[in-house]
């Protein structure tokens, strides 16, 4: 019999499962398929002790990624978008559709360890008071992704982040709180925000603070969604018991520089402006928007020159 499917607004083909389970997946892929492929075996040989599903949210890729995930992964439920909507409403939408008691955001280009989710959910377990919970994240290479446990981008921390004040002392607080620099790497640490390339979360979290903020387009969210989350009385942490790795860079936006640079920056300036304006005067506000949108043109210029260098060369 074939599996029941309905179209969205958005043009959206859904197949539904409905079903109960420990763990809801929700992955969004944008032609990505070769480091996808990678992660959904990953997924499918975690803690095989928890049921769980999995839920993919496709944004109209081009490389033939829901042809192949029928094909080889035909438990994953799969959500096909006729236009890229984005990470944070592809990730709504499936949460929306998720059954699951605790729900995982995970990128397309991660790869999990066999006790990666065991961990988390066995750290929510001990932990009631927390509702998020995110792992230690290491790149290709086995170094460590310092974004996946950060303190709050206040005006200070975010302008020492970007004026990479942090790598010149490292270990000076003031100048590293935004990456938390100052702690060690391998100690749990109660954080203002985890990563979204791998969140842990209790369903009662969605439930009390509701869904991502589909402003965002697809950067920042996370942050966002964690501090939601603190204000609404949970305890973000950072569990290094648990390890993935994160192919950063590689889940569908290296394509569109631009399109990175834009959703960074505006991310910026939305999480800004609903979480900290309000304690802020107003020329410390007039200072952060001229810094964040200074911040965007000169990273634009910066991308326009390199992909023209880039045609020059390729030219020759």
């Amino acid at each position: 019999m074939a599996r029941p499917a309905l179209t969205t607004p958005a043009g959206a083909v859904i197949i539904r499962r409905p079903v109960a389970v420990d763990l809801s997946l929700c992955i969004v892929s944008l032609d990505c398929w070769r480091v996808l492929q990678d992660c959904l075996e990953s997924v499918a040989s975690a803690e095989p002790g928890l049921a769980r599903e999995v839920i993919l949210v496709d944004n109209a890729s081009r490389d033939g990624t829901p042809e192949r995930v029928r094909e080889r992964f035909p438990s994953v439920r799969l959500i096909v978008n006729g236009t890229n909507v984005g990470f944070t409403r592809a990730t709504n939408q499936a949460i929306r559709l998720s059954s699951g008691r605790r729900l995982v955001w995970l990128n397309p280009d991660t790869v999990l360890r066999p006790d990666s989710l065991g961990q988390l959910s066995a750290f929510l377990d001990a932990h009631p008071e927390v509702g998020i919970v995110g792992p230690k994240v290491l790149n290709a290479d086995g170094s460590f992704q310092p974004q996946c446990r950060r303190g709050l981008p206040t005006p200070t921390a975010a302008l020492a982040y970007m004026l990479r004040l942090h790598r010149l002392w490292p270990t000076n607080p003031r100048f590293g709180g935004y990456l938390m620099n100052h702690l060690p790497v391998d100690e749990a640490t109660e954080v203002a925000a985890v990563s979204g390339c791998c969140l842990m979360a209790r369903r009662e979290v969605w439930d009390a603070i509701g869904p991502l903020d589909e402003t965002i387009f697809g950067f920042g969210e996370d942050v966002e969604w964690c501090v939601r989350a603190r204000n609404a009385g949970w305890q973000v942490w950072y569990d290094p018991r648990s390890v993935i790795v994160h192919l950063k860079g590689q889940g569908g936006v290296q394509s569109k520089p631009l399109h990175k640079v834009w959703g960074i920056h505006q991310a910026m300036w939305v999480f800004y402006r609903k979480h900290l304006r309000a304690q802020h005067s107003w020329p410390v506000t007039a200072l952060v928007w001229a810094g964040v949108w200074s911040s965007f043109a000169l990273s634009s210029l910066s991308v326009a020159v390199r992909r023209s260098a880039a045609r020059v060369i390729a030219r020759h």
